[in-house]
C-alpha cells in the first residue's frame, strides 16, 4: 500500500491532510463531531501512514491514540508552531498545488503535513538517489518507512531482502537522542529566526515604502491645499451669493409650505362657516333643532349636560347612554321641563314610568333621523314631533290594553261569583 504523512487537527472539527513521502497532496478535509475509528477507516483507505503529524508539542492524546492504532511514527514539532508560521506554509504549498483550503483546520493540518515533510524530506531525497543507483528490488517508500521508524539504511536493505532475522517491534514515538534534539532545536530556532529577519526585513522596507508614500502625500496635501486656498479667495463670492440662494429658496419652501397649510385650515374653517351659517338659517326658520346631548343617564352625567347646555323647560334632549337611570335622576331631569326625551338602548321601566306620568314623549334614536353636525346631534322638528306623536299614541294604546285586559278580568271575576250564588241559594 502506498504509504504516507498524516496532518491531524483535532478537535470539534477535524481537519485532515494526508501527504505522500515525495510530498504530493493525495487527500484534505475538514469533518465535523469526526470519531477516531472514523479517521482510522478514512486513513486506511488511502494507504498505510507512515508518519502522524501535530501541529503542536507535545502532541495531544488523540494524535497518540491514533499514531497507535495506525502503527505509525507520532511526529511532534520541537516548538509548537505559531498561527503566522502554519498559514505561511500551508499558503505556499497550497499555491505550489493549486489547492483550497477551506478553513483554519485544514490549514493547520496541512501545515503539520508539511513540517513533518520538510523534517524528512533531506533524508527522503538521499535513499530515493542511493537506492535508484543500487541494484536492489526494494521499495524506496519502504526504505524511507523504516528509516522513520529508527533504522539505518542497511539495517533497512538487509530486513526488507529477509537477510536480517531480528523483527523490530512497533515504535509509535521513536525517541530521539538529546544531542539531536539540541541539534534539531537549534536548527527549528535558527530557522525561525532567519523567517523572522526576513519578515522583519520585508516590513522594514514596507516600510520604508510607506513612509516615502507619506512624504510624497504629504507634498500632494499640501499642494492641494495651496489650490484649494487660492480657489476659496477667488469663489468667496460666488459660495455667499450659492449660500443667500439657498438660504432664501428654504425659506421660500417654507413660506409655500406655511401658505399650504394655512390654505387647507381655511378650507376647513369656511366649510364649518357654511354648515355653521345653514344650521343658523335651518335654525332660525324651525327646520332644525338640537337635541341637547347626555352622555350617561346618572346624577354626574345629568349635571355635567347641564352645565356645557344649559338644559331649560321646552329643550329636547338625547341620552346617549339611558341604561342605568332609575326614578330619581327621571324626575331630577323632568324638573327641567324637558319637552321630549330621545334614547339610544333600553331606559329602565321605573323611569320610563315617571316620564309618562310627566306626560313627556320618549323616542327611539332609532326611529328619526339624527344629523350630527359639529359633533351635536340636530334633528327635523317636523320628524321628531311625528316620532313623538307615534310615541304618544303607542303608549295610549298600551295603556288602553292594559285597562282593557283590567276590565275583562273584573269581568270573569264577577261572572264567577255570580255563578256561584245561583248554584248555592244559601250562601
Amino acid at each position: 500500500m502506498k504509504r504516507l504523512i498524516v496532518g491531524v487537527d483535532p478537535g470539534v472539527t477535524v481537519g485532515l491532510a494526508v501527504l505522500s513521502l515525495d510530498g504530493h497532496p493525495l487527500h484534505i478535509e475538514s469533518r465535523r463531531g469526526w470519531s477516531l475509528s472514523d479517521i482510522v477507516r478514512k486513513i486506511s483507505e488511502l494507504g498505510e501512514p507512515t508518519l502522524i503529524s501535530s501541529d503542536v508539542s507535545p502532541a495531544s492524546e488523540f494524535l497518540e491514540q491514533l499514531s497507535h492504532k495506525l502503527n505509525a511514527v507520532l511526529y511532534e514539532p520541537l516548538i509548537s508552531m505559531g498561527a503566522d508560521e502554519k498559514r505561511q506554509i500551508a499558503k505556499e504549498y497550497a499555491a505550489t498545488y493549486g489547492l483550497k483550503l477551506k478553513n483554519n483546520h485544514e490549514i493547520d493540518a496541512l501545515a503539520a503535513a508539511v513540517k513533518a515533510y520538510k523534517h524528512y524530506e533531506r533524508k527522503f531525497e538521499n535513499i530515493k538517489s542511493r537506492v535508484r543507483d543500487l541494484p536492489l528490488k526494494v521499495s524506496a517508500e519502504d526504505i524511507k518507512d523504516l528509516i522513520v521508524r529508527g533504522y539505518s539504511l542497511k539495517r533497512a536493505i538487509q530486513y526488507l531482502q529477509g537477510t536480517d532475522r531480528y523483527k523490530p517491534s512497533v515504535i509509535s514515538r521513536r525517541p530521539i537522542p538529546r544531542e539531536e534534539r539540541l541539534k534539531g532545536l537549534i536548527e527549528e530556532l535558527q530557522r525561525r529566526l532567519a523567517r523572522e529577519r526576513k519578515r522583519l526585513k520585508a516590513m522594514q522596507e514596507a516600510n520604508r515604502k510607506l513612509r516615502a508614500k507619506i512624504r510624497a502625500l504629504e507634498a500632494e496635501v499640501k499642494s492641494l491645499r495651496e489650490m484649494v486656498k487660492e480657489m476659496q479667495s477667488r469663489q468667496l463670492i460666488e459660495i455667499r451669493r450659492e449660500r443667500e440662494y439657498a438660504l432664501l429658496l428654504d425659506e421660500l419652501e417654507e413660506a409655500r409650505a406655511k401658505i399650504k397649510e394655512y390654505s387647507i385650515k381655511l378650507e376647513e374653517y369656511k366649510r364649518r362657516f357654511d354648515e355653521m351659517q345653514r344650521l343658523r338659517e335651518l335654525e332660525s326658520k324651525g327646520r332644525l333643532i338640537l337635541l341637547k346631548p347626555i352622555e350617561a343617564f346618572t346624577d354626574r352625567g345629568l349635571r355635567k349636560a347641564f352645565r356645557l347646555y344649559g338644559i331649560r323647560a321646552g329643550d329636547s334632549v338625547l341620552l346617549l347612554d339611558s341604561s342605568g337611570g332609575g326614578a330619581a335622576t327621571a324626575e331630577e331631569l323632568a324638573r327641567r321641563g324637558i319637552k321630549i326625551i330621545v334614547t339610544k338602548g333600553q331606559m329602565s321601566h321605573n323611569a320610563l314610568e315617571v316620564f309618562e306620568r310627566c306626560m313627556i314623549p320618549v323616542v327611539s334614536y332609532n326611529d328619526i333621523k339624527v344629523e350630527w353636525i359639529e359633533g351635536l346631534p340636530y334633528v327635523n322638528p317636523e320628524d321628531l314631533r311625528e316620532a313623538a306623536r307615534r310615541a304618544e299614541e303607542k303608549n295610549a294604546s298600551m295603556a288602553y290594553q292594559q285597562l282593557k285586559a283590567i276590565l275583562e278580568d273584573h269581568r270573569k271575576k264577577h261572572s264567577q261569583r255570580s255563578d256561584l250564588l245561583i248554584e248555592d241559594p244559601t250562601f
